[in-house]
């Protein structure tokens, strides 16, 4: 770790030392990380309030680093063994964006945006972790956020570091073929989302998902950490606010498809085969429109066993896939518990 680098104890350490029986990976997951500061885009009238960014770093910084983007209403944690499973012979970043995980979640002050994360990963990226190549790993909100960071990776003249790896999983990167929830689509509207989010308790919230949302259903123990993240820092109180990342995709995703499109960086898709909300048929559009003809190589691969959470379901497999690449599919046989849909080669030069 640079030495010269500001960093404090997140808050949330204290959060848990209060519980009785705190639920104990998502209190080592805190113990595991630490918070920098970030002030986001100047807002209408006056400045943006400076927030804590809470990130951890696992593995020896020398081997191939691998940075994860955590989706909607979650945070990093979801990658906590993914993480582990990787740390063995990588170096694996993960940050909690604002208004999410053990990062601040303010109810005033603050423009919770798609773009802002963007920068705010590239920030991550250049001046905290300091990386100089890495696998983007993305899943759900986070898709949106690595392919506004894809925009800014491809206007910078020259790149500030190097994308060795793109890849996506589970996410409605095209609304059209999404299929929201009830609760989605009443937190999202502005009529009633903001009275939910008063309303609806931490433990409610994550029974829904980890009973929606993975499979197998996630067990008690694991509810329970999931809502005490989504319980920190008053957390369901800004679920109205971070969830508008919805409209601001819907107004964008078909120019940051075009930018996967054209993009240059070997490319994989994973997706869970039993996801209701991000259903296979958006990582087929994204394929055909995206990735099926471009110059750069890439795969698409099945998970059947799996939901919207594949990296939890199935983190055996991302692993796999994601050590594999996409350059050398072909001919190498399958993996357990995944089936590569399609795949293409990188082209010869001549």
């Amino acid at each position: 770790m640079p030495e010269d680098r500001q960093e404090n104890r997140p808050r949330s350490d204290a959060y848990f030392a209060r519980m009785r029986r705190p639920p104990a990976d998502a209190a080592a997951w805190s113990a595991a990380g630490s918070c920098f500061r970030w002030r986001g885009a100047t807002l209408e009238g006056g400045t943006s309030r400076e927030v804590d960014v809470f990130h951890v770093e696992l593995g020896d910084r020398a081997s191939p680093a691998v940075l994860l983007v955590h989706g909607y209403p979650t945070s990093s944690y979801d990658f906590a063994r993914l993480a582990q499973e990787l740390s063995h012979d990588h170096f694996v970043c993960a940050l909690d964006t604002p208004g999410y995980g053990f990062s601040d979640k303010p109810r005033t002050g603050y423009r919770y945006s798609i773009f802002d994360d963007a920068r705010l990963v590239d920030h991550y990226v250049r001046d905290v972790a300091r990386l100089e190549r890495f696998t983007l790993v993305t899943h759900d909100k986070g898709d949106s956020v690595g392919l506004a960071l894809l925009g800014l990776y491809q206007e910078a003249t020259p790149r500030p570091y190097t994308i060795t790896h793109h890849v996506i999983l589970n996410g409605n990167v095209w609304l059209p073929l999404a299929s929201l929830s009830s609760i989605q689509t009443r937190l999202l509207s502005r009529t009633t989302g903001p009275a939910l989010s008063r309303v609806v308790t931490a433990s409610v919230f994550a029974a829904a998902l980890g009973v929606a949302l993975y499979s197998p259903r996630l067990p008690r123990g694991e509810m329970e950490a999931l809502a005490s993240i989504l319980a920190y820092d008053d957390g369901m109180k800004v679920q109205h606010e971070v969830i508008q990342y919805l409209a601001e995709r819907q107004t964008h995703e078909s120019a940051w498809l075009d930018a996967l499109a054209k993009s240059d960086i070997p490319t994989t898709l994973v997706w869970g085969e039993r996801d209701a909300i991000s259903p296979p048929r958006v990582a087929d559009f994204v394929w055909t429109r995206c990735l099926a003809t471009r110059e750069a190589p890439a795969a698409y691969w099945r998970v059947p066993g799996a939901n919207h959470y594949v990296h939890v379901d199935r983190p055996d497999v991302v692993a796999t896939v994601l050590r594999r690449g996409p350059q050398r599919e072909a001919g190498q046989g399958g993996i357990e518990g995944a089936r590569l849909q399609a795949s293409v080669r990188a082209k010869p030069a001549y």
